[in-house]
């Protein structure tokens, strides 16, 4: 009998664990997300009164662009406020006034996202905007019979480099945890065991 609890105690303490960690990961600091452009978007560069510098370029897959004038400017992981700050700086080496400068992405390319695991469509969504994790989830058919719904991980790799992103389809769907939703970013992974 010692031994039947015992070993009822080791099978239910990794679910112990696993929901207790769900719970007390911090959500919030990975809402706060601003598009960062990459390799295949497009973008169009706009400096008031220099129309020679002025054009429409799309962002090699070394995650540069050039520009005449400028030459190679880094765009990939980067906002467009950024890369336009960037080349107002550049371009006040060559002219007395820096212009202002405005970088809008026309055409997003490099919004891509993975699905692997149990769910119906397993692998890549190229979806037009951002999208959520339930969204994601939608476009890959949902899950199969012999998915783990509420152990979903978001493998994430950005400038605070890899983590493991906790997702329990329980806790958004019918506990109305709505923070674990998050908004993905490109090259996120969802891993559903």
């Amino acid at each position: 009998m010692r031994r039947l609890s015992a070993l009822a105690l080791l099978l239910l303490l990794p679910t112990t664990l696993a929901c207790s960690a769900t719970a007390t990961y911090a959500w919030k600091d990975e809402h706060a997300i601003e598009y960062r452009v990459g390799p295949g978007d497009r973008l169009r560069i706009s400096v008031w009164k220099h129309d020679e510098v002025s054009q429409e370029v799309t962002v090699r897959p070394d995650g540069n662009f050039s520009l005449p004038l400028l030459g190679d400017v880094h765009a990939a992981g980067r906002s467009s406020v950024d890369i336009g700050k960037e080349v107002e700086a550049r371009l006040t080496r060559l002219y007395t006034e820096a212009p202002p400068v405005t970088v809008l992405v026309v055409e997003v390319k490099s919004y891509r996202l993975y699905v692997l695991g149990e769910v119906q469509k397993p692998g890549e969504l190229a979806p037009g905007q951002p999208i959520t994790v339930l969204m994601a989830l939608a476009m890959a058919g949902g899950f199969t019979p012999f998915a783990d719904a509420d152990h979903v991980v978001i493998v994430r790799r950005d400038e605070k480099g890899e983590r493991r992103i906790p997702f329990s389809w329980s806790a958004v769907v019918r506990g109305g945890d709505l923070q674990q939703n998050l908004m993905l970013q490109a090259g996120d992974t969802l891993v559903v065991p």
